[in-house]
């Protein structure tokens, strides 16, 4: 039977869209399938990042952040940055080397208006069949959501970090 890649949306306040984009992409490299991950926003180093590269045969592993958090301040070298990791990411889909693609903390690149909403679910909707891509990131916009064909919302409803307490390596970051 041949693989039918559909589109994943993993948003919300709660924690654990990247550690799902993740999993997934292990369960994928387990399945025998090949992973292109790429994170936008963050700085790249956190725990998650070295278990991708890890699997640097089978994994794709590329970055488009800056250090620290971005809180919508979002300096032109950054958005320059976005835009450069979003034209990879089509290439890559278009390539077809890899079945998963990951988009990580892609939304606020569509909610910051770096990308062309309409310019990505218009590629979107007519990227190969067989390509799977996971968008993640708050705050996913309703056309998104729409032509997704899973989405899973993770809400908070309690967090330690109410109490900073800050992010624990291996288990945040």
């Amino acid at each position: 039977m041949e693989f039918r890649g559909f589109l994943q949306v993993y948003t919300g306040n709660g924690k654990g869209k990247t550690t799902a984009a993740v999993g997934l992409s292990i369960r994928a490299i387990g399945a025998g399938l090949k992973v292109a991950f790429f994170q936008f926003f963050k700085p790249g180093d956190s725990s998650e990042v070295h278990i991708l590269k890890s699997f640097d045969s089978e994994v794709l592993y590329k970055n488009f952040g800056s250090k620290g958090f971005v809180k919508g301040n979002v300096t032109e070298e950054l958005k320059n940055l976005v835009i450069k990791g979003w034209e990879e990411a089509k290439q890559t889909i278009l390539s077809r080397k890899y079945q998963l693609v990951i988009l990580d903390e892609f939304t606020y690149a569509l909610n910051w208006d770096i990308c062309s909403l309409d310019e990505v679910l218009d590629f979107l909707k007519t990227k190969p069949k067989d390509v799977e891509v996971v968008i993640t990131g708050r705050n996913a916009p309703e056309k998104l959501i729409d032509v997704a064909n899973l989405v899973t919302l993770m809400k908070k409803v309690k967090h330690y970090f109410d109490e900073k307490i800050p992010a624990r390596k291996g288990i945040e970051k």
